[in-house]
């Protein structure tokens, strides 16, 4: 997650408002299937049929998790345009939670659809985490009036304010340290209450490869069935906490609507998204690309669940406590027998976590368990890496699980990002203006794990103690051996030798690689880890050489040793001395990611 990424809701800029803030609505707990009738929601849309499906089983109360089509939406082109088919075809309600909104042009382009929804008549909630939001009142206040059909809220909200200031951000932190490091990290769409999008992206060019710098390749699953009911229903649980605040009720904001003196925007024009949007702009009404790219390839899925934490997490003190989410995903990985296949864009076990798979690697010690994260390269997040970093030989020699790290421009890039060619031009303007300091590259994003071919997991849960134990996060746990067998293929081909370094134990003379490890535990357990050497590394596929496991007899062989930073400056860089800085902070570093 990208802690320092402004959340811009300025993204607004639409239909022309009043001065009045939108109005209250009275929360309504029946799914909207209940009050309409087959052949009414998504008229003419390729989805039309499976929404009919939805609609007759949630009329009819049967069981949420049967009956459910769902699709893997790997591509950023593909996860943007069905959003924008989506919000074309809602009818009733939307509602959308994100953990980071921002002022570019894919921002702009949803919030625009989403205005031109609310002034259609439906129903549009927009929860957005507070963090990392833009901290702009003017802003704020125009959102906040916008068209009375949009609502947005705030999930912890520093001082009641949008834009609080130094010293009362600081009291926050001291006189509500947990509830301050508490944030909401789901990721969801919701059209209708029968189409929902759920996953790892939030709104903002990089998670849909429109960025001259970062691009992830981030992954959501699209779900059309009953089982939408479940993703209203914590939704609104969320929309009436006590950890959300409206945005005309934040007391600058309210001040600004009342002074009346913001910005409003009018024309089309104003979003100015249609460079990097045209594309899914058009094809989100060509009925033909939607049923080719969709409708075509959603598949009925044996049995899917949707999965979410409650608001605050939980109530446990300092930063501990796991959560629901937590608890479920922990069920259904005990219940592997063969395989664990995990993405994350973190991958950092804390002390409960590091237990678990070391009690489950002695109950089932030939169970296969395989991490695609992200490299020194590749990462988006220094300080996560870090504490990988210092990991690593736990995960290796103690855990034995098979690690692979990212590259970032890998083997399959223009597979990811087919625009790659057209934004490598765009970033030379910017890196000789020094607007930005490397040209594109890919960060895994995506949060998913395949448990024995057969379950799949698609959400917005890291592989880290925030989202263990503080942020909450949703996901949709699909039994299906089609879908299951889908996303296992796309992982492992992310772990080839061409888009991945494996991580393996170093080879050390004279067998020092023991004392090394000695050293390398007994530092695990100080505050403070000073020694520099790790006892893995990250090795590369030699040319014309065959790919092998790391246990196999012609590793060393095959592989050659490309160090523990590979992609980086041959000098030392900033990034490699902060890596290493948080190494060094241990346990800390790794509770307070």
């Amino acid at each position: 997650m990208k802690w320092f990424l402004p959340l811009v809701l300025l993204l607004a800029l639409g239909a022309r408002a009043g001065d009045q803030p939108a109005s209250s609505w009275d929360v309504d707990d029946r799914p909207v299937p209940v009050q309409v009738g087959p052949g009414v929601l998504f008229r003419g849309s390729p989805f039309q049929p499976m929404v009919d499906d939805a609609v007759r089983a949630i009329r009819a109360k049967a069981d949420r998790s049967t009956g459910n089509y769902a699709q893997i939406l790997d591509s950023g082109d593909d996860a943007l345009l069905a959003r924008i088919h989506l919000i074309r075809n809602a009818t009733k309600s939307i509602c959308i939670q994100t953990f980071i909104w921002t002022n570019d042009e894919v921002g702009r382009f949803v919030m625009y659809e989403l205005i031109q929804a609310a002034q259609r008549g439906v129903q549009v909630r927009i929860i957005a985490d507070h963090f990392v939001s833009d901290k702009d009142p003017n802003v704020v206040a125009f959102l906040a009036t916008v068209h009375p059909n949009l609502q947005i809220k705030h999930y912890r909200p520093a001082a009641d304010r949008i834009k609080p200031s130094k010293l009362r951000v600081m009291g926050n932190l001291i006189l509500g340290f947990r509830g301050f490091n508490q944030r909401m990290h789901n990721k969801i769409l919701l059209v209708d209450d029968v189409a929902v999008i759920a996953g790892g992206r939030n709104i903002e060019n990089t998670y849909y490869t429109r960025s001259t710098e970062m691009n992830f390749r981030d992954r959501d699953v699209l779900v059309i069935g009953p089982a939408a009911a479940d993703v209203r229903a914590s939704f609104n649980e969320f929309w009436t906490c006590r950890h959300v605040e409206p945005s005309h009720e934040l007391l600058d904001v309210a001040k600004v609507i009342e002074e009346g003196t913001f910005t409003r925007y009018v024309t089309r024009a104003d979003f100015a998204f249609s460079e990097l949007c045209g594309r899914e702009d058009l094809g989100a009404n060509d009925l033909s690309l939607i049923q080719r790219t969709f409708a075509d390839h959603l598949v009925r899925a044996k049995r899917l669940e949707f999965i979410a934490d409650k608001p605050g997490k939980n109530r446990a003190l300092w930063l501990r406590g796991g959560g629901q989410i937590t608890q479920r995903l922990a069920e259904v990985i005990e219940d592997a027998h063969s395989e664990i296949i995990a993405q994350s864009p973190y991958f950092v076990l804390g002390t409960p976590s590091r237990k678990f798979f070391t009690e489950l690697r002695k109950a089932k010690p030939e169970l296969r368990i395989v991490v695609s994260s992200n490299s020194f390269g590749s990462t988006d997040n220094t300080m996560a890496y870090s504490a990988n970093y210092r990991l690593r030989s736990v995960y290796i020699e103690s855990l034995k699980l098979e690690t692979y790290e990212y590259k970032p421009q890998p083997g399959e890039l223009y597979t990811v990002f087919p625009a790659f060619d057209e934004f490598s031009r765009r970033a030379q303007a910017r890196l000789a203006s020094g607007e930005q300091e490397r040209s594109p590259f890919l960060c895994i994003h995506a949060k998913s794990a395949v448990v024995d071919g057969k379950i799949a997991y698609i959400g917005s849960y890291n592989l880290d103690p925030r989202s263990a134990n503080l942020n909450t996060e949703i996901g949709f746990l699909i039994d299906d051996p089609a879908i299951a067998q889908q996303l296992r293929a796309t992982i492992l081909g992310d772990c080839q030798p061409e888009n991945s370094w494996v991580i393996a134990k170093r080879q050390m003379p004279l067998s020092t690689d023991k004392l090394n490890g000695l050293v390398e535990g007994f530092m695990q357990l100080t505050p403070v880890d000073l020694w520099p050497i790790r006892n893995t590394s990250s090795f590369e596929l030699r040319p014309g050489k065959t790919a092998v496991p790391t246990d196999d007899p012609d590793f060393y062989q095959n592989y050659e040793d490309v160090g523990s930073f590979p992609g980086a400056p041959s000098a030392l860089t900033s990034k490699e001395i902060t890596t290493r800085l948080f190494k060094a902070l241990g346990p800390l570093a790794v509770s307070v990611l």
